[in-house]
């Protein structure tokens, strides 16, 4: 039986800036690689044990899993966050072979300038031959690392089950050299993607300003590599990295040792919008970006579905939405109230089906955030906990981190309702009986 007295649970909020240095792609969500490695290491867990992230969005908790000789099992309905996690277990050793691989790329991308049929996302951004060029080094890194013969999507599991931790590490590079070509369009913050105005506000970078981009950033994370990279190769323990829904994982009852994860946010942080440029990268279409903006947990759209309040969500859930359906301020009974439904029921099935695939006297460890509504305190750790308990998740320990640095702080009108705030992670500890 795991016993939590002695766990170390250290501050899971990421240090700023700082984190996205060593970091392979800025990333708003999640906790910090100290988190999860001093959790886990404190575990005392089985060397055969399984460990789950459901929700596993960068990587963070499959890293260390890994890194620690954990069998481990990550979970995103964003593709663009499958390939950052596989990315993120790319060995150190493998940094000297990185530069010859891009100048190969490079060299052949060079020589194939072809048009591509169909939609090309990228022009939402870049001139239509600046898309071209930054598309012939996505069809290179495809053809060189995933499938030489006919360009593979990795849009579908089967795409992202072909990438390799090496060929996903190129297209992180092309993610972050993307980005950086189209900085003018990310905002302070982090989580929305502006568009120009007109055509003539696109960038029309030339091919030799995207190759010296790419490069650098192939040094950049070279470097990085080997101060991040981690896990002795003596490590060959089975990884499990693909598309799923935390509300219907596709796993067995009972398989699980620990969950270590952290819902989305219920900001209603668009984490579709957040990638909007990786996923253009990834060929994506405006429908299939709408559908996998809608399918996320936390959303900001709300969908024309009937979802109605449960009694199994607990007092404290249904006590907020009441306040919310009340509130006078505009919107609060049609659009502010279905998304919270919405986020709470998605929430709700989550913790039933982390509590299937859990062991018995498993341990879930849930990193959530509480927020407001206006000026409706939204006690997200309580509700959790209220919903666990109905699945047989006992809480038998809860830290709190209070912190004054949230994204509401980016929304000036926020303080009409509430001058100051802050906002608390807490670290829910459950055992299952």
């Amino acid at each position: 039986m795991l016993l939590f007295n002695n766990t170390v649970i250290a501050n899971p909020k990421r240090p700023g800036r700082a984190s996205t240095l060593r970091s392979i792609f800025p990333y708003y969500a999640g906790y910090s690689t100290q988190f999860a490695e001093q959790l886990l290491n404190s575990l005392e867990l089985q060397a055969d044990s399984v460990v789950l992230d459901p929700w596993n969005g960068g990587g963070t908790t499959t890293h260390a899993a890994t890194k620690l000789g954990f069998s481990s099992i990550g979970f995103d309905l964003n593709p663009v966050m499958v390939i950052v996690a596989k990315a993120n277990l790319l060995p150190a050793h493998e940094a000297s072979s990185l530069m010859p691989i891009a100048q190969s790329i490079l060299k052949q991308a060079l020589a194939h300038q072809n048009d591509h049929a169909g939609e090309e996302p990228l022009r939402e951004w870049l001139s239509p031959e600046s898309a071209r060029c930054v598309r012939q080094i996505e069809v290179e890194i495809n053809k060189t690392l995933v499938s030489y013969s006919d360009h593979k999507s990795v849009q579908t599991s089967e795409g992202l089950n072909a990438l390799s931790s090496l060929s996903a590490f190129f297209y992180v590079v092309l993610f972050r050299t993307t980005r950086r070509l189209l900085i003018d369009f990310v905002p302070s913050n982090p989580t929305w993607i502006k568009k120009p105005k007109s055509l003539y506000r696109r960038k029309r970078p030339t091919f030799e300003k995207i190759q010296a981009v790419f490069l650098n950033e192939i040094d950049q994370m070279g470097m990085m590599l080997q101060k991040i990279a981690c896990f002795p190769r003596k490590y060959k323990v089975p990884i499990m990295l693909g598309l799923g829904n935390a509300e219907s994982l596709a796993l067995t009852s009972n398989s699980v040792d620990a969950v270590i994860t952290s819902p989305p946010y219920c900001t209603r942080i668009d984490y579709a919008v957040a990638t909007a440029i990786e996923l253009a990268v990834l060929r994506f279409s405006n429908q299939n970006f709408q559908v996998l903006r809608k399918s996320l947990m936390g959303t900001s759209t709300v969908e024309a579905k009937n979802i109605k309040i449960s009694a199994l969500w607990g007092n404290t859930c249904a006590q907020f939405l009441s306040a919310v359906y009340c509130h006078s301020s505009k919107a609060s009974q049609t659009y502010y109230y279905k998304n919270h439904l919405q986020y709470f029921n998605s929430l709700f099935e989550s913790v039933k089906e982390i509590s299937r695939v859990l062991k018995p006297e498993g341990a879930c460890f849930l990193v959530v955030q509480d927020s407001y509504y206006k000026d409706i305190h939204n006690d997200v750790p309580t509700i959790t906990s209220e919903m666990a308990a109905v699945y047989g998740l006992d809480l038998l320990r809860k830290d709190n981190f209070v912190s004054n640095r949230s994204m509401v702080g980016l929304n000036h009108k926020a303080k009409k309702y509430l001058k100051t705030r802050q906002t608390t992670e807490s670290v829910l500890c459950f055992r299952k009986t």
